[in-house]
């Protein structure tokens, strides 16, 4: 005896990519909420110093909150979308992946749409930011890198608001146009997915020429592979987001089943990159932190250049007519400590140099 459901095998496999959707995405979800609590974490003991990246930091604590309350309205309408397709509504025409197609735009899936464009706002909003921090101080670049980036934002902000209103329209869904007549699905993420290739080809690009021209002169080849290496390139460009969407609109444009996974698994993944470079700030690990460190680390070097010429200035150098000898170890002899005591009772340390 079979127990299977008396639907046809394409009905079947529609059916278990969407289930294995929403398994991938639950575990994307533990990433996303393991990189929430790492990232407060770090960046409250910044917040602590009120130093010049406090403003920064504070700003990186609310948007991780942010991301992670998008996050869980996302996974939490999917589950409930995913209950009713498969136990609730289990007899619909057409089976559960029929009624993941057509009810689209039911409130019990609404809410997940809507925090869906919404986190894509938020995370190319911070892509952005990116590439004019890693590109401030090559001149007039900044402002052409803002105007190109910019620009293709605001038209990802109306693409997602048309493919909301798409998604909303009673009957119509990613796949079907019933409601509207247009389908802005494709649009929508090629323009989001251009973005993000955008993105990675220029903080890839930038991190490549300052490792050659900039910190291998400066610190050395081994601080350069900080920057350089796959993986801070992979977190830093925010490669991982054009990864998921590659997987989504590959199978979308040829009306393959798999979309229906990777479209799931798109609404955490995108939340993914962006809270990666934010912990790798909070370590003090990512492009800001390290340039600053490289900052003052040039600077204290500098100081600690002049400093050294005014003490080995008062060094014994010993001369005759034959040879010339500089003896160091007298730079350590030509102090003496001496103990004095003030009015107050305390000792006051005083350094004298000898002749």
């Amino acid at each position: 005896m079979s127990y299977t459901p008396d639907e046809s095998p394409t009905q079947l496999y529609a059916e278990k990519t969407w289930l294995a959707g929403f398994i991938i995405t639950g575990a994307g979800y533990g990433v996303v909420f393991a990189l929430s609590w790492l990232c407060p974490r770090s960046l409250w003991y910044r917040t602590r110093v009120k130093d010049a990246d406090y403003i920064r930091n504070c700003f990186f604590l609310v948007y991780v909150w942010v991301m992670l309350i998008l996050g869980s309205l996302f996974l939490g309408s999917n589950s409930q979308f995913t209950q009713l397709a498969f136990i609730n509504d289990r007899n619909f025409p057409g089976g559960p992946s029929a009624f993941e197609v057509e009810m689209f735009s039911i409130s019990a899936d609404e809410i997940s749409n809507v925090s869906f464009v919404l986190a894509d706002w938020c995370s190319a909003a911070l892509m952005v930011w990116r590439c004019v921090i890693i590109y401030r101080d090559c001149g007039t670049c900044p402002w052409s890198i803002l105007s190109i980036l910019g620009t293709m934002l605001l038209a990802s902000i109306v693409l997602g608001v048309l493919f909301l209103w798409q998604i909303s329209s009673p009957l119509s869904s990613p796949y079907s146009t019933t409601g509207t007549g247009v389908n802005y699905t494709l649009p929508y993420f090629f323009l989001a997915l251009a973005f993000n290739i955008v993105v990675t080809i220029l903080i890839v690009l930038r991190l490549y020429i300052y490792r050659l021209r900039k910190v291998q002169a400066l610190l050395g080849p081994d601080h350069a592979m900080e920057h350089t290496s796959i993986v801070s390139m992979i977190i830093e460009s925010a490669a991982i987001y054009s990864t998921f969407s590659l997987l989504f609109l590959i199978p979308f444009a040829t009306k393959s089943a798999v979309a229906n996974t990777f479209l799931q698994v798109l609404g955490e993944g995108q939340l993914i990159a962006p809270l990666l470079i934010i912990y790798r700030e909070a370590q003090g690990c990512g492009w800001i932190s390290s340039t600053s460190s490289i900052s003052s680390s040039s600077t204290a070097a500098a100081r600690m250049g002049q400093f050294s010429d005014i003490w080995f200035a008062s060094q014994h150098i010993h001369t005759n007519e034959d040879h010339k000898s500089t003896d160091f170890r007298e730079v350590f002899t030509v102090a003496e400590e001496s103990t004095n005591i003030d009015d107050d009772g305390n000792e006051i340390a005083e350094i004298v140099r000898q002749g």
